[in-house]
């Protein structure tokens, strides 16, 4: 079996402990190469994951014979650009979510890569952690007989960076995030219930901002209906007193309860009783998914990501915000 040559772009939070350790620590995965847009960012990751090349720029990485793929760990104002860098070079690319600003540049990323002849990953990452497949597993083998519904809660109150414009995240920076936290997080819900429920063909939203910290969107609300008629509704806020994070999934023979963003037992509700799972998180939660596409690429078994999901994810959120973006401008 091959090994995978890895090379990143970006060496920030995201790749110090939930992605980056993946690349080196999957079977038959070998991080080669990493850049960033700061040179001591660069040198002190490659220097901490024993990572033996630190290029200053992203074109001398890609241009790099011996890498074979390349994992693009910025932030989604550069997703693009640095999706098709790669793709025109002839590597794999591995981009994180959301794919893009917007589905038309989605659209673009994946043309790019067919007429390249190169695959392409997103980090819906979550579709390979084993607490999520336990819940495929029982959605799947009918415990709760026909899925009906699917409720999404994601509440939190402001962290301290949020609460002044002088120290704001780039995650609720327009020009940078395309939004807000519901873009940065909320999403990979969306994802996840394209994964358990397939695709969402129809969704109407509401999206403003009630605090006034910021410009992106505050505050969403949103209904929706999959392909195979299972409907959704959520609700996620980010500027409220109390957090709570709960997603429910009713069927016609029981439920399934759980927290989204934490890895707290699992519920499930039905004739027989019951039961819960507890299946900690991996230390590098994205090391799964990794290992899922490394085993692609060399031909073991397919990636359970899907790319036409990922672009589907950003055309919902797309729906959800349209509105709200057009107020504001961007």
């Amino acid at each position: 079996m091959a090994m995978i040559r890895w090379g990143m772009i970006g060496c920030g939070a995201v790749a110090e402990v939930k992605s980056g350790p993946g690349f080196y620590k999957a079977n038959n995965s070998k991080l080669l190469a990493v850049t960033s847009t700061d040179p001591a960012m660069t040198k002190s990751f490659a220097e901490r994951h024993g990572v033996p090349k630190a290029y200053e720029t992203s074109e001398q990485l890609v241009a790099d014979a011996e890498i074979d793929a390349v994992y693009v760990a910025t932030p989604p104002s550069s997703h693009k650009p640095l999706s098709l860098l790669v793709a025109k070079a002839g590597k794999h690319v591995y981009v994180e979510k959301p794919m893009a600003m917007r589905f038309e540049e989605c659209r673009e990323i994946v043309d790019v890569c067919a007429q390249q002849g190169v695959r392409l990953f997103v980090a819906f990452y979550r579709r390979a952690m084993p607490r999520f497949l336990k819940i495929k597993e029982w959605i799947d083998s009918g415990a709760i007989g026909e899925v009906r519904n699917v409720r999404a809660v994601q509440h939190q109150p402001p962290a301290q960076e949020d609460l002044s414009r002088a120290t704001l995240p780039w995650r609720l920076k327009p020009e940078v995030s395309g939004g807000g936290k519901f873009l940065d997080m909320g999403i990979h819900e969306l994802d996840l219930f394209d994964f358990l429920f397939g695709a969402i063909e129809e969704v109407h939203g509401i999206a403003s901002n009630q605090a006034g910290l910021y410009d992106v969107e505050d505050t969403v609300t949103a209904t929706w209906r999959h392909a195979s008629g299972v409907q959704g509704y959520g609700s996620w806020c980010y500027v409220c007193g109390h957090g709570e994070d709960f997603v429910e999934i009713v069927g016609s023979k029981g439920r399934i309860s759980f927290e989204f963003f934490s890895d707290k037992p699992l519920t499930l509700i039905n004739e027989s009783g019951t039961q819960t799972a507890d299946i900690p998180n991996p230390p590098h939660v994205q090391q799964p998914f990794i290992q899922s596409i490394v085993d692609d690429l060399n031909g073991v078994a397919p990636c359970p990501g899907n790319v036409e999901s990922a672009v589907r994810s950003t055309w919902v959120a797309d729906e959800v915000l349209k509105n709200y973006r057009k107020q504001k401008g961007y």
